[in-house]
């Protein structure tokens, strides 16, 4: 049974969120998809009732939260489910080990709570498991992927104790990006955990990804559970919001479709390339490839190569890319560019000075690190030293490649704290695209884009290809980079 929702979440004068008829299935599980920072996440907590920050206003179906949350039926929701937070740390207790953690409240009558988390970590990472255990939480250690699964863990605890109790629970779970943290084999134990967790106690799930790739994993190994599963899409409707169902086979009609569209270059020197055996952290890096190859090379792209890096999480594939662009100081590595040989011993000065903008370049994953939040959109883009970002005209047109026309205007003068998540990963890119360096690295290029963006910053990253542009790729949508990008022109990174 469906429940319909009202919800407006609003901060002063400034609506955050208004989605009228957000519908929910009852003892079902909903996959929620959209761009980040649309307003997913406060439908989640407002649903759930943690809207805490005193300067938030929240009604939901006409009446103040407050009133909402004090209904019996959304305190036993709340009571028997769980929410898992994008960010681990904003609910992990920075004064208590994890194990201790584990085992607090009620989720104390969990028989092993060891035994339940422990099926998100492979058999050959039990061991780092066991290591982070005793571990009081800080901001760097577990790491990210490890904290998630701890809360992930808990969830699925909380999960088992309902089912161990025999009763019809109405018990509300919110996974909020879970696997953002997660590599590839992480996010299938995952979903693999969530099913079986509820198929044996039912309650509410909703999943708030922009993972598009689940979808294609639930076809294929938990075909049963479609039945269960609803795939909705959280869109921008003018002011506000609107909920609309999101067609499995729209996604899965578009990766078939996908063919490889390049071919590595087996002539001329290459651009860029790395050797194997640099040394960073303590740890000794190396590559595999090019496609399954298990044999060490170095990573080599040439002008007009798109290569994709692929590797577990945390393997370092975002420190090999910013010692490649000189923003991260190795303990041994040697690399040529452009002619040039680099290493270890080479001054900083020389990237900043002869590269950083004018022959290679960098999206990172996360857009807060590389735009200027108090500028508004048309200044981040004025301040690039490039003809084309100029001229209003020029700018517009290239903040048209991503954005739709009629928001142009009204996108060009906002201030970029004020964007979403989706549309500063938007602009990130377009920065980068509009410096036209001989050599790009695109580090989870997709990151917070909702389907019909995806699909836009691909064509957009096949143009600079096709320009010549020599594009190292670090992804983990390993479906999307896969049948796009043929083997010969995929390595992965190891731990040697």
């Amino acid at each position: 049974m469906d429940e319909r929702f009202d919800i407006r979440v609003s901060s002063g004068s400034r609506l955050l969120v208004d989605v009228r008829g957000f519908s929910l299935r009852r003892g079902e599980i909903t996959l929620l998809f959209g761009e980040s920072g649309i307003g997913k996440s406060l439908i989640g907590k407002a649903l759930f009732g943690i809207m805490d920050d005193p300067l938030l206003h929240v009604e939901i179906n006409g009446i103040d939260a407050d009133r909402y949350y004090a209904a019996p039926e959304v305190a036993a929701s709340k009571r028997d489910g769980f929410f898992v937070f994008q960010e681990p740390s904003s609910h992990l207790n920075p004064l208590e080990t994890l194990d201790a953690q584990m085992r607090e409240g009620d989720l104390a009558a969990c028989d092993d709570p060891v035994r339940v988390v422990g099926t998100l970590w492979g058999e050959d990472e039990q061991r780092d498991l066991a290591r982070i255990l005793p571990v009081f939480p800080t901001a760097y250690r577990p790491s990210g992927g490890e904290k998630q699964r701890i809360l992930i863990g808990m969830a699925f605890e909380k999960m088992e104790l309902a089912a161990s109790s025999g009763e019809q629970r109405r018990g509300l779970f919110v996974f909020d990006e879970p696997t953002g943290s997660l590599d590839r084999e992480a996010r299938d134990r995952f979903l693999d955990g969530l099913f079986g967790h509820y198929r044996h106690g039912k309650g509410t799930i909703l999943l708030i990804t922009h993972d598009y790739s689940m979808i294609g994993y639930v076809r294929k190994r938990h075909p049963a559970m479609e039945q269960h599963v609803s795939y909705r899409e959280l869109r921008r409707d003018g002011a506000g919001l609107s909920l609309a169902d999101f067609r499995p086979a729209d996604y899965l009609q578009w990766l078939e479709g996908i063919r490889p569209k390049v071919t590595k270059h087996v002539s001329g020197p290459p651009l860029l390339s790395v050797e194997s055996g640099l040394r960073i952290f303590g740890k000794k890096l190396g590559f595999h490839g090019p496609g399954d190859s298990r044999e060490r090379s170095h990573l080599e792209i040439r002008s007009g190569d798109l290569v994709y890096l692929k590797a577990r999480s945390g393997a370092g594939k975002t420190t090999v890319a910013k010692i490649i662009i000189g923003l991260q100081r190795a303990d041994y590595f040697r690399m040529n560019f452009d002619g040039i040989r680099l290493g270890e011993v080479s001054p900083p000065r020389y990237w900043e000075k002869k590269l950083w903008g004018k022959k290679m370049t960098m999206v990172f994953q996360h857009a807060d690190e590389a735009l200027n939040l108090k500028s508004t959109v048309e200044q981040s883009l004025a301040i690039l030293p490039v003809e084309s970002t100029q001229t209003e005209e020029g700018r517009r047109g290239i903040l048209a490649s991503l954005f739709d026309d009629g928001s142009l205007p009204a996108l060009a003068r906002k201030r970029v704290s004020y964007l979403s998540g989706g549309q500063k990963q938007r602009l990130n890119l377009l920065r980068a695209f509009a410096l036209s360096t001989s050599f790009l690295i695109l580090d989870e290029p997709l990151n917070a884009l909702d389907f019909r963006s995806i699909t836009r910053v691909l064509q957009a990253i096949e143009r600079r290809r096709e320009l010549g542009q020599g594009i190292l790729l670090i992804s983990h949508n390993e479906d999307i980079f896969q049948a796009l990008i043929p083997p010969e022109s995929t390595y992965t990174l190891v731990e040697e």
